[in-house]
């Protein structure tokens, strides 16, 4: 009976999601309530530094292609109060000086050496926007990283993160902020001597080294000599940053709930994660790793801490982050804490629950009426099939809620499964403009599951 009564959200839901991959629906289906995003990573910078700032003395700057100096910015932004704002390496785009004019900024800190941003972008920060300009960058990213804990001062704990990719840095960069712990760099099999002479020199006041990934990222014998190593690791980055999580949540509210890209083919999807870093250290939030899906690790960690009052916020655009991915999430949401309208039915052969009250089957009628308001005019033969089928399911349903659709639902999944990519678009559009998101999406998963 508990499957049957799932299969009612797919006969909607199923347009939209397909074999369990989540796709990109177009923006009006399930529009993210929150997202934080622009046309490109750079406007996304300053899209994070306007809903957290309304004013700032300090701005660090950051280069938005290249991680590796970037990794060590989130605890000197969270030192000075700062957000961080992204450059190429020989230009300041406009929305990032406009953001610097009003923030009323008087200082900025560059992360990383002139390989990384340019002098003449420091010299146009200096000498045509009269600003106080400052620079961590050493010869490499691993000395940079030391320049940059020395920059925070006295310190308790450490953060040892790999300097040869991204991924476990973000995890960790908004929790290290927000504790005021440096973050420094390591090769895979060996501590660089700069960050080894920096460590030594400060073995007594070190209590705990967090070393962040697996033996295959940082190695067991490279971190043998730390003071009180501590590894935070998971089987991938998406389970490492749960892990990183976890360990920290004691300390961390769960009000918001950043979303990031925290992977992609071309190897400097860190963009958007590290701009959100300084905001979520700024309120203590926890940040999300995704690429276009949910890892199980994610899920169970979302069901377990996260509430239906959590604003769950998109960093970055929907080719980051899709509108699809947010509705997931705010839908699992639902479905581990609302349990009012889940129960089981005492009986029946179709789909309805025990809460499936006449206010339920008018809000089905409801999507059936939407469904019957498109215009087929521009759809193919195979396109108005699967709406006709989904309105005689629904129909079929609403006059009798022990109609078993079962054989309906599977007939319009393997027909939405036959379209071509284009076709579906076309489908979803149609599907979207007759009225149908994210409120009758939810309404279904509520009382039906998924």
């Amino acid at each position: 009976m508990k499957k049957k009564r799932k299969i009612i959200s797919k006969l909607i839901a199923g347009m939209f999601i397909v074999s369990s991959a989540v796709v990109s629906l177009p923006q009006k289906a399930i529009a993210s309530e929150l997202r934080l995003g622009g046309a490109d990573r750079y406007e996304t910078s300053t899209a994070v530094s306007k809903e957290g700032w309304t004013s700032s003395d300090y701005v660090v700057l950051a280069n938005g292609q290249s991680y590796a100096d970037a990794l060590c910015a989130a605890p000197i932004a969270k030192k000075y109060g700062a957000p961080i704002l992204l450059t190429s390496k020989d230009k300041l785009s406009d929305s990032v000086k406009s953001e610097i004019e009003r923030l009323n900024a008087s200082n900025v800190i560059e992360m990383g050496g002139t390989g990384v941003i340019s002098t003449a972008i420091e010299n146009e920060l200096k000498t045509d926007m009269s600003l106080n300009v400052t620079r961590i960058g050493g010869k490499d990213r691993y000395e940079t990283s030391v320049l940059a804990a020395k920059e925070l001062g006295s310190f308790n704990d450490i953060v040892l993160a790999s300097g040869e990719g991204y991924a476990d840095a973000l995890s960790i960069a908004p929790i290290a902020a927000s504790q005021g712990y440096p973050i420094l760099l390591t090769s895979k099999n060996s501590i660089p001597e700069s960050v080894k002479d920096y460590i030594s020199s400060n073995k007594s006041l070190i209590k705990n080294s967090y070393v962040i990934g697996g033996d295959g990222v940082i190695s067991d014998s490279s971190v043998s000599g730390l003071p009180s190593p501590i590894r935070l690791m998971g089987n991938d980055r998406y389970a490492t940053n749960v892990s990183v999580i976890n360990h920290f949540k004691s300390s961390m509210k769960f009000d918001k709930l950043y979303v990031v890209r925290g992977n992609g083919p071309k190897g400097n999807e860190f963009a958007d994660a590290l701009s959100v870093s300084s905001l979520a250290a700024k309120t203590s939030s926890p940040v999300i790793l995704t690429y276009n899906t949910l890892s199980e690790t994610t899920e169970n960690f979302i069901k377990s801490n996260i509430e239906k009052d959590t604003d769950i916020i998109a960093v970055g655009g929907t080719a980051s982050v899709p509108d699809s991915l947010i509705f997931t999430i705010k839908s699992i949401v639902e479905e581990a804490t609302d349990t009012s309208t889940t129960q089981p039915s005492a009986g029946g052969g179709g789909g309805g629950s025990s809460s499936s009250s006449s206010s339920d089957v008018s809000k089905l009628k409801s999507i059936s009426t939407k469904l019957k308001s498109i215009d087929t005019s521009k759809l193919d033969t195979n396109q108005k099939a699967i709406i006709s089928s989904a309105i005689t399911a629904i129909d079929n349903y609403t006059s009798d809620t022990s109609y078993d659709y079962s054989e309906d639902v599977s007939s319009i999944k393997s027909k939405y499964e036959s379209l071509s990519d284009a076709e579906q678009d076309t489908l979803q559009t149609a599907i979207v403009d007759s009225g149908i998101g994210i409120s009758d999406l939810l309404t279904l998963k509520n009382q039906f599951g998924l």
